[in-house]
């Protein structure tokens, strides 16, 4: 008899950095970008931000003092993109249920508050969004769009809400918040590394 098990949220993660970095890369190419790069972790955002500027030192001393103030957060996965000048933080809040909501879309939106990263995706593997949520994308652009003064600086975080298809891995795209691609994702970042 053969027993199956389940895969966890965790097991997913691998490929859904991999594709999103291939497509961030691609779409970089394209465009005849500077060179970007991308740096993918797991866990608490500033031990991992010293992990990744030790690794790469060349490419990342921009984020040392962001490093060092930023709070300590537990993030499902977290991407450092950067031209070694300048850098955007990308958080993935990565669910595996039937269906995600409110609850969830809130707790990327706090993540993305607290950290000051500009670019936030809600992620759900083989299941939907909760129709409250689809409909309040639907109807409120402004929901996926936060503009607030940090320091006294105009802050804007832009979020998302897409589905990643386990079988085909890929994304199903739910057109749903101001980061609706991850095409639409690397023209957003293009334009900030252009200023």
């Amino acid at each position: 008899m053969s027993t199956s098990v389940k895969k966890k949220e965790v097991d997913f993660y691998p490929e859904i950095k991999d594709f999103i970095s291939s497509q961030l890369k691609s779409n970089f190419l394209a465009s005849n970008h500077k060179t970007l790069h991308v740096f993918w972790e797991i866990g608490e955002l500033s031990t991992k931000l010293n992990k990744i500027i030790s690794e790469h030192p060349a490419e990342c001393q921009c984020l040392k003092e962001y490093a060092q103030t930023v709070p300590p957060l537990n993030l499902d996965i977290f991407a450092v993109i950067t031209d070694g000048e300048h850098f955007e933080i990308l958080i993935l809040e990565v669910k595996y249920l039937s269906s995600v909501g409110l609850q969830q879309l809130s707790q990327l939106i706090g993540y993305c508050i607290v950290s000051n990263a500009r670019y936030g995706i809600l992620l759900n593997i083989d299941g939907q969004g909760s129709s409250r949520l689809t409909n309040l994308l639907q109807n409120d652009e402004d929901l996926s769009k936060i503009i607030r003064l940090s320091k006294g600086e105009k802050v804007e975080h832009k979020l998302g809400f897409m589905i990643w298809d386990s079988i085909t891995k890929n994304f199903e795209y739910t057109n749903l918040g101001q980061l609706s691609t991850i095409s639409g994702l690397s023209d957003s970042l293009s334009r900030d590394f252009s200023k």
